[in-house]
């Protein structure tokens, strides 16, 4: 499965400035597939500048159009592109040392404990744009419009200056609550990201890179918290995700596949079977 921070990282045609682990990009779109996947282990602020793109996590869809403004956080997601207008970003990827650094220095601004559980649980967090944020992208646009002259020092002062904004403006408050919880241990953080990444495609060395630990500490880590090995677990939350799909909505048995992180049709329909007695339109039929 593609890793997008890490192909961004290393494509050579993107405008872009790279500071330490941190990537800022002028992305354009180049997949011309109509359904795509990827996963990044690197959370990312992303500005739609052009076309449409509509972005699937766990438990919902997010339509991205120009002056949208949202964030993705580190995890699997699948989606489709619109084809017409090609699909332009800016995307910044900062990395959970970068927020960590930014609360060690503003620690007023950290949200409390208690309200931390609370926080923003899907995978993508849409921002709310308001004329702070707009003139705040507007002047990114002019530093990529001069990508050979960008002093990288400039970047990392606007990317706090954005951190800023979000935790003293109150509309903010539930990714501000997120972005606090990157303070958390990364056992307290392993949960959530088993729980909104498991419908996906990734391998289990993928898991352990999105959870930040060895293939071996992931696996008795996860088998100390879940009672069972990892891919035995995972294809169990598969297929209860592809049941409720094919009784909840009218999606064909392609695309509930493929949302669910099987690695083919053909894969999906012979597991399920295995574990439901009947193939997935066998058992959408006998259940409406």
């Amino acid at each position: 499965m593609l890793n997008f921070y890490q192909a961004l990282q290393s494509a050579d045609f993107y405008k872009k400035v790279i500071i330490e682990d941190m990537l800022c990009v002028e992305y354009k779109c180049l997949d011309q597939r109509d359904y795509f996947d990827f996963w990044t282990d690197c959370g990312c602020l992303v500005y739609c500048t052009a076309g449409k793109k509509l972005y699937r996590s766990n438990t919902a869809d997010i339509e991205v159009s120009p002056g949208s403004i949202f964030y993705m956080k580190k995890g699997a997601y699948t989606g489709k592109n619109y084809h017409g207008d090609q699909y332009c970003a800016l995307i910044f990827f900062m990395p959970d040392h970068f927020i960590q650094s930014f609360l060690s220095r503003y620690p007023d601004l950290r949200t409390p404990a208690d309200q931390i559980e609370s926080a923003w649980r899907d995978g993508i967090i849409p921002i709310d744009t308001n004329p702070t944020l707009e003139s705040y992208f507007f002047s990114f646009l002019h530093y990529f419009s001069h990508v050979l002259d960008i002093k990288k020092e400039i970047l990392t002062v606007k990317l706090q200056e954005f951190l800023l904004t979000i935790f003293t403006q109150d509309q903010h408050h539930s990714f501000a609550a997120y972005l606090s919880s990157l303070e958390q241990d990364r056992y307290w953080n392993f949960h959530h990201l088993i729980e909104e990444n498991y419908a996906s495609n990734m391998k289990l060395e993928e898991y352990a890179q999105l959870c930040n630990m060895s293939l071996s500490t992931f696996k008795r880590e996860f088998l100390k918290r879940y009672g069972e090995a990892p891919g035995k677990w995972l294809l169990k939350r598969k297929l209860q995700l592809a049941a409720r799909l094919l009784l909840q909505s009218d999606k064909i048995i392609n695309e509930v596949s493929f949302q669910c992180g099987f690695e083919s049709p053909s894969h999906f329909i012979r597991v399920f079977k295995k574990r439901f007695g009947c193939t997935p339109l066998k058992y959408r039929a006998q259940k409406v």
